[in-house]
């Protein structure tokens, strides 16, 4: 996909800000909380804006759970007994570590290793062991297209 002229008009002044800042990153950034954006907004519209830039092609990311909570399933699962448990030592822990409600990734158990985290919670999340209540951007990349863009501003 290329970035036609209707495009280039649709693009608003925080999405703009968005790009900006991404090129002048490198072209990329770990999160999007860490882009300095100078334009005044709430994390729920610099969201907004990386969707609808992921959806014109502008800029490609990935999203990682940052908050979660133990479901009923996954409540009882901890009263069962050891030798009945469908989950891994790790998972187990994470799901020990949300007993008292919603946690994010950096509460869990040290033991678990931080690599490791977000491929189980997923997995945990895939079974309905827990419920993801939050989701960060992160890994933001810009595409060709995004890069089209300002060299043709």
């Amino acid at each position: 996909m290329t970035v036609s002229p209707t495009t280039q008009a649709a693009l608003s002044s925080l999405e703009l800000a968005i790009l900006g800042q991404l090129l002048a990153a490198g072209g990329t950034c770990d999160t999007l909380t860490a882009l300095p954006i100078k334009k005044r907004s709430s994390l729920r519209q610099r969201i907004r804006a990386c969707q609808q830039l992921q959806a014109k092609g502008c800029l490609t990311y990935s999203e990682d759970i940052a908050q979660f909570g133990l479901t009923l399933t996954g409540k009882t699962l901890l009263k069962l007994d050891l030798s009945v448990w469908p989950v891994t030592p790790d998972e187990l822990m994470i799901l020990r570590s949300c007993q008292g409600g919603r946690i994010g990734p950096s509460q869990i158990h040290r033991r678990v290793s931080v690599g490791d985290r977000q491929r189980l919670l997923e997995r945990l999340a895939e079974q309905g062991l827990i419920v993801v209540y939050g989701r960060a951007i992160v890994n933001l990349s810009l595409t060709p297209e995004g890069r089209h863009y300002f060299e043709n501003e």
